[in-house]
């Protein structure tokens, strides 16, 4: 059997996962169903409800780990809250919030990280959250997911990470000091402004793809492209793919499907694709609705609903 991680005690952190082995981006490192699942407006009685329904043994899982809470909320919602993580649609770069949540027996062990080396993703069809590698990683190195917002300056990251669970984090992108730490806030927020900002380019996809790659190179330069730049090189696409007749954001009139045409740039479109893709498979996993439908869209970029639109219009790839 291949091991992949090992749970060892973390100076300072209590229980995590480690790395039994190398292992390469895009690696799956577990898949694992809930113990219990929570809807947006749980309470403790709704969790004792579920509780009840465990085993024993499982009961004792869930009360093994963590609660940052105690004292304010009673011990099985301030585990939960200390522990749960996103059972649906969450995406922290788009600030999509998932409608669920679930605590699980080994994944709620996973320690947090501003600059983490794993993802999560819930997998609705296998009804699992999936943790992918990243980047590579090295054996007995720590395997961390990140619990909130990446773009952000460091005291508000570390502020909300003590009010919600109890710890100032101490990884690597918040341990730094003096001008290292500044030009990381400056990075974090621009990243954060230009990701607004992007979706307001519909009508001129020559400035937003300028924009795009200047998150791009600013998530490079905070060694975070690996693990939130799959929804800029979307972006990307998109501009390549579509061009609006109004300012709406971008993101928004194309789920919304309203007036949108298509410069038809077959090439960078699928440049763009390309790259998206890699991304979402190696962050969220081959099979996840995302991958499938950039792959879709790589091997054939007419294949979006808006293309064709328009006259052809030639902006610029990825490179």
């Amino acid at each position: 059997m291949d091991v992949v991680y090992t749970i060892k005690d973390i100076p300072g952190k209590g229980r995590g996962l480690v790395a039994a082995r190398a292992l390469s981006r895009g690696e799956l490192i577990l898949a694992e169903s809930p113990l219990i699942v929570q809807p947006p407006s749980y309470t403790n009685a709704t969790i004792l409800r579920a509780l009840s329904a465990l085993s024993d043994a499982q009961q004792r899982a869930y009360f093994s780990l963590a609660n940052a809470h105690k004292g304010v909320h009673p011990p099985p919602l301030g585990v939960f809250k200390t522990n749960a993580l996103p059972c649906g649609d969450h995406d922290i770069t788009t600030g999509t919030a998932a409608g669920s949540g679930a605590v699980f027996v080994l994944s709620s062990r996973f320690n947090s990280s501003c600059d983490p080396n794993v993802n999560n993703y819930w997998n609705a069809n296998q009804g699992m959250v999936t943790f992918w590698a990243v980047r590579d990683i090295a054996e007995g190195e720590e395997l961390l997911i990140s619990y909130g917002e990446h773009f952000a300056e460091r005291d508000a990251r570390r502020a909300r990470l003590k009010m919600q669970f109890g710890f100032v984090c101490a990884c690597t992108a918040c341990s730094r000091t003096g001008e290292e730490l500044e030009a990381s806030d400056r990075r974090r927020v621009a990243i954060a402004s230009l990701y607004d900002e992007i979706g307001q380019y519909g009508a001129m996809p020559a400035v937003g793809i300028r924009k795009v790659k200047e998150a791009i190179k600013l998530l490079a330069e905070e060694g975070l492209l690996d693990t939130r730049g799959a929804s800029f090189y979307y972006d990307g696409f998109q501009f390549c793919a579509c061009k609006s007749a109004t300012l709406l954001s971008l993101r928004v009139f194309l789920t919304r499907e309203l007036l949108c045409a298509a410069v038809s740039d077959t090439k960078n479109a699928k440049a763009w694709a390309t790259k998206a893709w890699q991304g979402y498979c190696a962050v969220r996993g081959p099979d996840s609705v995302d991958a499938k439908n950039m792959k879709k869209y790589v091997q054939n970029p007419r294949a979006h609903r808006a293309f064709g639109l328009l006259p052809k219009k030639t902006l610029s790839g990825p490179e």
